[in-house]
């Protein structure tokens, strides 16, 4: 049976928060081990996917994130979904704007300029 997303009650900003509180660090790690070339892409690639099927299950409306931490979180995941492997790779500017996003959800970073995204 489907459920329509208007039909399930307002999901606690406290069970937002702790999504993205467990999953952030997890995406930033995988990113730069990729980066680095100690997490393969393909490993990257399934993190992403099993990180938007779990928000799924939470039934969450899309839009606007609470606040910087989480807007990061989004942007990256986003883009993660849109790159190729060589695009990752092979362009020093995506590498630049990954790492300094990943540095930021690990808390060894400050956060990232025009780095806007939104919850899916």
């Amino acid at each position: 049976m489907l459920k329509l997303v208007s039909s399930i009650p307002d999901v606690p900003t406290e069970q937002i928060a702790n999504h993205i509180t467990d999953y952030a660090p997890a995406l930033a790690i995988a990113m730069l081990g990729t980066i680095n070339g100690d997490t393969s892409y393909d490993s990257l690639k399934k993190t992403c996917t099993e990180h938007l099927h779990d928000w799924w299950m939470l039934s969450i409306p899309s839009g606007t994130p609470d606040n910087t931490y989480e807007s990061v979180y989004w942007y990256l995941l986003h883009l993660m979904e849109s790159l190729e492997e060589h695009q990752l790779l092979g362009n020093c500017f995506i590498q630049f704007r990954v790492t300094a996003g990943a540095k930021f959800l690990l808390g060894i970073g400050e956060a990232p300029e025009k780095m806007q995204g939104i919850r899916p």
